[in-house]
């Protein structure tokens, strides 16, 4: 029954565009892969599910962990909620599948992968399941857990409707009216950095890529690919600070980040100093990690 259930969620995927186009990070095969540069932004990433399960997924280590064997779909919503991983004897395991929530994964359609955002030692902690038995994916219970082990929620901009079926401490609050993204305190970020005890002076290197996903939480983070094809998790300060700023970035932006790289339950991070888009650079952090937007003014 459950896997029929399955079943029949791929198959509206596969029968309406509509739903496939509202993935978030899709990759395709062949001439179906996007182009970068402006082509690039004035493309809806839109493919079909099949052009996605195959697709090739890396860590953050730069590590092929396996490849996407399937999908889940909310069907009230369209919306992807997880991918089905198979990690190919990675790890060791051969016979079982690791449900991964869709938000976790970075897409790199030019290369025709996604990057996880997990570290081989957290994966290796990963719930999985037997292939040929798949859980109740309707399962509330089993979506909390899934979602508290990969440190994901709700999406903040879910249809009314389908976010009220969630209980409240899976949900996102309303961001603060006066710093979009902010999910707390009127003035977040003011006088604080959660990196500033762990930056570490004698790791801080330069690295220049694209942005492949940016997240507006409390922090600003980025996951880049690098020109050197590696996977790099940025994260460069409070949403609020780069709003006061003026500073915009979106996928696609060719950026080159200077940080210290660190380590944060078992996930490598760097936490930027400067990150410069184009010929405009912004100063985040001193070399010894002391947050610029501590004084909250408008950097000339």
């Amino acid at each position: 029954m459950k896997k029929h259930l399955f079943m029949s969620l791929l198959a509206i995927v596969l029968l309406f565009p509509s739903a496939a186009a509202l993935v978030q990070g899709q990759t395709a095969s062949g001439d179906e892969k996007i182009s970068a540069g402006t082509a690039e932004e004035n493309r809806i990433r839109a493919f079909r599910a099949k052009d996605i399960v195959g697709s090739r997924v890396i860590n953050l280590e730069g590590h092929q962990i396996g490849t996407i064997a399937n999908l889940v779909i909310d069907i009230d919503t369209g919306l992807i909620m997880y991918a089905a991983l198979d990690f190919g004897g990675f790890l060791g395991f051969r016979d079982k599948l690791f449900a991964v929530p869709w938000q976790s994964l970075a897409a790199v359609p030019t290369e025709g992968l996604f990057i996880l955002d997990q570290s081989k030692a957290t994966l290796q902690k990963a719930p999985g399941f037997d292939k040929n038995n798949w859980p109740d994916i309707g399962d509330r219970q089993w979506h909390a857990d899934i979602s508290r082990f990969y440190k994901r929620q709700v999406p903040l901009r879910r249809p009314y409707a389908a976010y009220r079926r969630y209980p409240p401490e899976e949900r996102y609050h309303e961001p603060n009216p006066f710093y979009p993204g902010y999910a707390t305190s009127p003035y977040p970020g003011l006088g604080w950095d959660p990196y500033r005890e762990i930056f570490d002076p004698k790791t801080i290197a330069t690295v220049t890529g694209k942005i492949v996903r940016i997240e507006y939480y409390e922090q600003i983070r980025l996951m880049l690919y690098t020109d050197a094809k590696k996977p790099v998790m940025v994260d460069l300060g409070p949403t609020g600070f780069f709003e006061s700023q003026g500073k915009i970035m979106k996928r696609g932006d060719q950026v080159t980040v200077t940080g210290s790289m660190v380590t944060i339950d078992d996930t490598p991070i760097m936490v930027a100093t400067t990150i410069q888009v184009g010929n405009e650079e912004l100063h985040l952090r001193d070399n010894d990690g002391y947050p610029v937007w501590i004084g909250w003014k408008k950097i000339q």
